[in-house]
């Protein structure tokens, strides 16, 4: 079942047993206010062993009761929090594996409960949600929450909620410390009729904080329920804790541990491991875009971890390049699934408007037919995404993403050290090696060669070029756009070429390769008594717009030599 999304935007304060819960009218938009029953929700918080979930400030819950009960997943955002949320009835229950290793030293303090416990009970759906940070990990309870709440809405003069204001008497129990807590709050939030822009909720939030404050109410010391829960003033892995644990040694911060080039290289990296993490989820839901999103920021990564070896590991480089190949190449599956299934709708889209006829075995075959087996890909490729493979290559990123010093970090002392030089040092060699790759027209037109060999050879030739220039691009850009190695406006020169001839050759490969699925699938059509006119005519469109493709590319070519 779909989920609904809605960003949250509140403040918390303490409040004292005895106190009354004031009157907010006269602020903002208020006009009145609406008394709602008292409601108790029951809520228990799911997180791993290792706290993946609270490290990240992300809370897994299932509540019962209140008019939004069901499974939430709260997520940082710019401003406020964005919560997910599923109905209780979300169907079927996703039953979580351990990994092998994981099952044989496994944590005694919390053993693996019956089939029908909680930690079963987590529907796939809403585990796909954060999957990217739990991976193999099982979830089991972190902390059980019993609250019960009167709401006062405070309301426009059209009735819409301006305020929610909740008074929270709280029973929270912290699951793995057995340790009980109670208190009481009031939590303000902002609701549909709250002012449009970021300053005004602001202003809205002080203003009803100050009657709050002035009634005896006092900042909340933790920022959630589930932190106070758990004896904490916040979440995430640079939140303050309470207790009289030791303070951790300092550690070794990248300015002081790298050499600026170093730095400079990293927090890009980081950069792109961090899109990979973020767009997890939504490659799963299978949003608009998000595989292709997802498969150039692979792409990108790749590029620069190849282009600027001399700063790292070279075992730990290998390592990871290739699991990002892999993860390269399921996403290159199911994006060129895509695709086709856009070129043969919008091709025949266009045969079917000049002839006035729609050819109905033609759309099956051709675009129905690749949307199931794209559905079949996206599938395999979440397939993927849910085993110990992909779950490695995350932790290879958290070691970039976590750690003052990446272990893929090479520390050897003649590493280079200014960022612009070594980015143009980059840049060089990368345009040199784009330059060897591109293809003359004469062997470029090899495409068309009645040998079959030769044509492969020459199309492999062009996906070569393409890729180096790709490359090229990818490796300015990264140099363009990180602090202290810009390369000038040379640099986005170079960076506009080398994208039109990525371009060009792409829009060749694309039309290329649609010309021989609709040749096969002419074959099939015949075969089976079907009429291939269709096919023919998208045949030598496609095989026309190659041409033209393979055109612009020789002009991007020779642009691209000119700039470099």
């Amino acid at each position: 079942m779909a989920h609904t999304v809605q960003t949250e935007i509140e403040q918390k304060f303490s409040i004292g047993d005895d106190r009354p819960v004031p009157e907010l009218t006269g602020i903002g938009a208020v006009e009145s206010v609406e008394h709602l029953d008292p409601v108790v929700l029951e809520a228990v918080y799911y997180d791993t062993d290792s706290l993946a979930l609270a490290r990240r400030r992300i809370a897994l819950r299932r509540r019962q009761g209140g008019h939004d009960e069901g499974w939430h997943v709260k997520l940082p955002a710019a401003e406020g929090r964005t919560e997910l949320q599923w109905p209780l009835a979300v169907e079927p229950p996703a039953v979580q594996q351990a990994a092998p290793s994981e099952r044989a030293d496994a944590d005694t303090d919390h053993p693996e409960p019956a089939q029908t416990g909680v930690a079963t009970e987590v529907p796939q759906e809403v585990l796909d949600a954060v999957r990217v940070h739990v991976r193999d990990h099982r979830l089991t309870p972190l902390a059980r929450i019993s609250t019960t709440r009167a709401v006062t809405n405070l309301l426009d003069a059209d009735g819409r909620v301006v305020i929610e204001l909740a008074d929270d008497r709280v029973v929270a129990s912290d699951a793995r410390a057995g340790v009980a807590r109670a208190w009481r709050e009031w939590e303000v939030e902002l609701g549909e009729a709250a002012p449009g822009t970021p300053k005004k909720r602001a202003a809205l939030l002080e203003e009803a904080a100050a009657l709050l404050l002035a009634a005896g109410a006092e900042v909340s010391p933790s920022v959630s329920k589930l932190a106070q829960a758990l004896g904490r003033t916040g979440l995430g892995g640079t939140e303050e804790q309470p207790g009289n644990a030791a303070p951790a040694a300092p550690a070794r911060t990248v300015e002081s541990a790298l050499t600026p080039a170093a730095a400079v290289v990293l927090a890009g990296v980081r950069d792109l491991a961090t899109q990979i993490v973020d767009l997890d989820p939504r490659v799963r839901a299978d949003d608009d875009d998000a595989v292709h999103r997802l498969r150039v920021v692979v792409r990108r990564l790749r590029s620069v971890l190849a282009s600027h070896r001399a700063l790292f590991d070279d075992a730990h480089l290998d390592r990871l390049r290739d699991a990002l190949s892999r993860l390269g190449a399921l996403l290159g599956e199911t994006r060129d699934l895509e695709v086709r299934a856009r070129w043969a709708a919008d091709a025949l889209a266009e045969v079917e408007a000049d002839r006035g006829v729609v050819d109905a075995d033609a759309r099956r075959r051709l675009v129905d037919d690749t949307r199931a087996e794209h559905a079949d890909a996206h599938r395999r490729l979440v397939a993927a995404m849910s085993d110990t493979p992909y779950y490695r290559l995350l932790d290879e990123l958290d070691a970039l993403l976590d750690g003052p010093v990446p272990p893929l970090l090479s520390d050897d002392p003649s590493s280079p050290s200014s960022p612009k030089k070594f980015s143009r040092k980059v840049a060089g060699k990368e345009a040199s090696r784009a330059l060897k790759r591109t293809v003359t027209p004469k062997h470029a037109r090899r495409v068309d060669d009645v040998d079959p060999v030769e044509a492969a050879r020459a199309l492999a030739a062009l996906h070569a070029s393409r890729k180096a220039a790709r490359r090229l691009r990818y490796t300015v850009e990264f140099a363009d756009t990180a602090p202290a190695s810009t390369l000038g406006g040379r640099g986005e020169r170079i960076a506009d070429a080398a994208e039109e001839l990525q371009d060009a050759l792409g829009w060749h490969r694309d039309a290329s390769l649609f010309a021989d699925f609709v040749l096969l699938t002419a074959q099939r059509a015949d075969a089976a008594g079907e009429s291939s006119f269709t096919y023919g005519v998208l045949h030598q469109r496609a095989s026309d717009q190659a041409a033209r493709a393979l055109a612009l590319a020789d002009d991007a070519r020779r642009e691209l030599r000119r700039t470099v």
